[in-house]
């Protein structure tokens, strides 16, 4: 978990724990996904993609579906089992779907080189192999600055550091306090010269044993308190570029460098560094269960827009260069819920499958081309998630938006946000207004085509960077007509597809589906029942921007139809010749 030197994240913790963040919620507060289930590895083979039909239709609940012919992207990873030392071999997975699964290996230096010198890869390669058996590919994190771990009597046999450079003289970290963060690392200090060249020595050492050809990736970390070595250098998150600066810092990267030379898009790094980002290298972060985090955030393309849409500009180097882009959504199992983790998602897990829900399309909204998952708490949309990963606009399957809304604290926007976006009084007081998760479909306000936030969900918890008092989400806005525009570099448009529109049946009447010029509509039936619906509209061609305000199509009510209340909109490119 990326949660290394940043202020706002023990904030986020010291939050969680607040008797104002314990809420307890009606039976029904979450009643639009299923009750909670944790999902083990050896289930996955219980998994199947949700099924693809193949004329207009209305089904209860979420669409995840995608046409048969869709296979991953060759930029996406899908960490579906993790390792932690060489003794536990990887599970076969027999997966039911499509998804370029891969398992994630972590090892200590400790076990690499036991004694000064003295290099031991042969175990590593030896697991390596095994996954590589079994048709996986080894995202590789080699752990190494701390010599304890904890503060119990195994503290010193979960540290990763070798022992011997204790006897090098080098030393350590200074800890932060011990009551507050009991569990803190006790790290060795990554500048010390003994240690500096030691650790080079074992990159080198890596390199030469051909490991950086057998693994699909590889991870450069830092120390930091916290479990797993986080972050890039020795400054804190908000300061990630001075450690640009930093010369240990510096070699260290040119050493993975060189060590995966002609093949430096399998590095990825556990915070921000622009000098690594210039040789191919990528980044990780880490809590994206947390999921308005990383808003604003230069380095990933996030920021909000004057109008309150949380956007992307495609133009940030890690989406421009096509780098490696990850992140993890993993904390759903129960002890998330209990005092020994500070009830750091509340206080039970009745809102787990909504947080994983909404963690996995931001994920996706951030243009991830990896995520390690777990829990599994929704399994059709672990196939989704499979297949749409690593895409960019040329090779998408489909493009869609989820009409939700939160409120980010003005403050906390301004404190992030290198762009200098202008943020009004009222935003200072009141939040900004985030409306939508979008990846190349686009809902915009405009005259006659105005909406509001419908649909309140309450947050478990106090996330920190949402306004106070308004700790909860809209996940659908509705109005009297909706317009919505797709990116014009999508080429599926052009030829059959799928419109795929989950609403709440709120209100007797008519939907309608207008386009091309508002020359073709289909529409259908509103019961007024309360349920969460999807309907699929099929549609031969469609004129590009050819309705108001250059939009692509719009969704109406009905003339005996107040509103309508719309969740989200998929367009499937429905033939695979683009």
């Amino acid at each position: 978990m990326n949660r290394i030197f940043t202020s706002v994240i023990v904030i986020a913790t010291l939050s969680c724990i607040s008797s104002e963040s314990r809420k307890k919620f009606s039976e029904d507060t979450y009643r639009y996904w299923p009750s909670y289930q944790y999902l083990e590895v050896e289930n996955l083979d219980t998994i199947i993609a949700q099924t693809w039909i193949e004329k207009d239709s209305v089904i209860s609940g979420w669409d995840w579906s995608l046409p048969s012919w869709i296979v991953p992207s060759p930029r996406s990873m899908v960490g579906l089992q993790r390792r932690v030392g060489l003794n536990t071999p990887f599970q076969p997975l027999n997966l039911k779907f499509k998804s370029n699964a891969v398992g994630v290996l972590w090892v200590k230096w400790r076990d690499l080189e036991p004694t000064i010198g003295n290099y031991n890869f042969e175990p590593l390669v030896d697991r390596i192999k095994q996954a590589n058996s079994l048709g996986l590919e080894v995202v590789l994190r080699i752990l190494g600055h701390s010599k304890l771990r904890g503060y119990d009597d195994l503290a010193l046999s979960r540290g990763d550091a070798p022992l011997w450079l204790e006897d090098l003289g080098v030393n350590f970290l200074p800890k932060r306090d011990s009551i507050k963060y009991p569990r803190d690392n006790l790290n060795f200090d990554p500048a010390h010269p003994e240690f500096h060249k030691r650790y080079l020595m074992l990159v080198e050492e890596l390199a030469k044993s051909g490991i950086p050809e057998m693994v699909i990736a590889a991870y450069v970390g830092y120390a930091s308190p916290t479990n797993g070595d986080e972050g890039i250098g020795p400054y804190r998150e908000q300061e990630m570029i001075a450690n640009d600066t930093v010369q240990h810092v510096k070699e260290r990267l040119d050493t993975w460098g060189k060590a995966f030379e002609g093949m430096e898009y399998k590095i990825y790094m556990g915070g921000t560094s622009h000098y690594g980002l210039k040789k191919g290298f990528g980044i990780r972060r880490g809590f994206v269960e947390m999921y308005m985090y990383r808003i604003p955030d230069s380095d990933l393309g996030q920021y909000i827009d004057e109008k309150g849409y949380l956007a992307v500009d495609e133009d940030a180097p890690i989406l421009r260069y096509r780098c490696f882009n990850g992140d993890e959504n993993e904390e759903y199992e129960e002890v998330w819920a209990t005092k020994s983790r500070e009830f750091r998602f509340g206080p039970n897990t009745d809102s787990y499958p909504y947080r994983y829900f909404t963690s996995t399309l931001r994920a996706l909204q951030m243009r991830c081309t990896y995520i390690l998952a777990t829990g599994h708490l929704l399994p059709k949309m672990v196939p989704f998630m499979s297949l749409e990963l690593g895409r960019t606009v040329e090779d998408t399957p489909d493009v869609w938006t989820f009409l939700r809304t939160s409120y980010i604290r003005g403050d906390y926007y301004k404190s992030q946000d290198d762009g200098a976006r202008e943020i009004t009084t009222e935003e200072m007081v009141e939040g900004i207004t985030t409306k939508n998760f979008e990846r190349w479909l686009f809902q915009r306000d405009s005259p006659g085509y105005e909406t509001q936030p419908a649909i309140r969900i309450d947050h478990p918890i106090a996330m920190w960077m949402i306004q106070k008092d308004k700790y909860y989400d809209y996940i659908a806005r509705s109005g009297k007509r909706i317009g919505f525009d797709i990116d014009d570099q999508w080429g599926h448009s052009k030829n059959q597809i799928a419109i795929k529109v989950t609403y709440f049946d709120n209100t007797s009447g008519d939907m309608i589906l207008k386009f091309s010029g508002g020359k073709n509509m289909k529409s259908i039936k509103l019961k007024g029942d309360g349920n969460l619906k999807t309907a699929t509209f099929y549609v031969s061609s469609m004129e590009p921007n050819s309705m108001d305000n250059n939009y692509d199509f719009i969704l109406e009510a009905s003339d005996n139809t107040e509103s309508i209340i719309i969740s989200m909109v998929r367009v499937v490119g429905a033939r695979s010749n683009i």
